[in-house]
């Protein structure tokens, strides 16, 4: 998902808004990668496993804020709408790559 967001990243603005694009992929992707190693970890206590899962979603969203914050610190040229772009398609690679279907 992160390569098709380069793409078209490159395709619709200039290559500087490819590089916004990996950084607000990998604003989702490491700290979901993190939440799913503490979950994983947490398997071998099953009574913590409930508020370990909730601080692994609270903890994702709050890196998720803190990479958006220093990405706006750090890197001045940032193209928002490729970050944001990358973002939730990365988000939702689930979505596309196991084909399942939102129930409104």
């Amino acid at each position: 998902m992160l390569f098709a967001t380069v793409c078209v990243s490159a395709w619709l603005w200039d290559y500087s808004a490819i590089w916004s694009a990996v950084l607000g992929g990998l604003s989702y992707l490491i700290p979901t990668l993190l939440a799913i190693l503490t979950i994983i970890a947490a398997k071998k206590l099953p009574a913590l496993l409930p508020a370990t899962l909730l601080m692994a979603e609270i903890s994702k969203i709050l890196m998720i804020c803190l990479m958006m914050l220093l990405v706006y610190i750090c890197y001045f040229s940032v193209n928002w709408f490729a970050y944001l772009t990358g973002l939730i398609l990365v988000s939702q690679a689930g979505l596309f790559t196991f084909r399942k279907r939102l129930l409104l």
